[in-house]
């Protein structure tokens, strides 16, 4: 099994990516909150809700070297919200929300004809699987109550590339509903 720990900055804002380390320390990715323009961000406010526009910022993560890996982008429609996952050569992957309990929620996609599903349990660990199998896992770091950052653990792989995939969707589907 092996371990990966993202660390939140004081304040995680646009212009600042937060590294993604290994268990010797060395960063395999970055995770970056990325905002949208300030023209963007009016006409959000202002049709948000009469047209499909995204929100006000999206999740997506980065090689060390700024290369893109993941994005997921959402958009807030009349009947709620849509996610899509960019992948690094720009297409995109709709991602299906299920609702699973009374406010729980299970989201699922197909890439590379593998069947991903995404899901978090009542103690904020969240669970990655292909094909049903268990493949890895997101689980808050806190401290004193408060959330310092997150763990990831890959259970068969040491794949930089599902760690990525990892911290892109429990940032933008888990972590701002906090």
């Amino acid at each position: 099994m092996a371990t990966f720990t993202l660390t939140y900055p004081k304040a995680f804002k646009s212009s600042t990516g937060s590294p993604i380390v290994n268990e010797n320390n060395e960063t395999v990715c970055m995770l970056q909150k990325v905002e949208r323009s300030s023209t963007g961000k009016v006409l959000n406010a202002v049709l948000l809700v009469a047209t499909q526009q995204s929100l006000p910022y999206r999740y997506e993560t980065r090689t060390p070297l700024g290369d893109p890996l993941f994005q997921v982008q959402s958009t807030l429609l009349t009947k709620g919200v849509s996610h899509q996952l960019i992948m690094p050569d720009g297409s995109t992957i709709p991602i299906l929300r299920k609702t699973v309990q009374l406010l729980e929620s299970s989201y699922s996609f197909t890439m590379d004809n593998l069947a991903f599903r995404f899901e978090k349990d009542f103690t904020s660990t969240a669970f990655l699987y292909c094909n049903d199998e268990k493949i890895a896992s997101a689980s808050p770091i806190e401290n004193e109550l408060i959330r310092t950052g997150l763990m990831f653990k890959l259970f068969q792989a040491d794949d930089m590339h599902f760690v990525a995939l990892m911290a892109t969707l429990y940032q933008a589907l888990f972590a701002m509903s906090h």
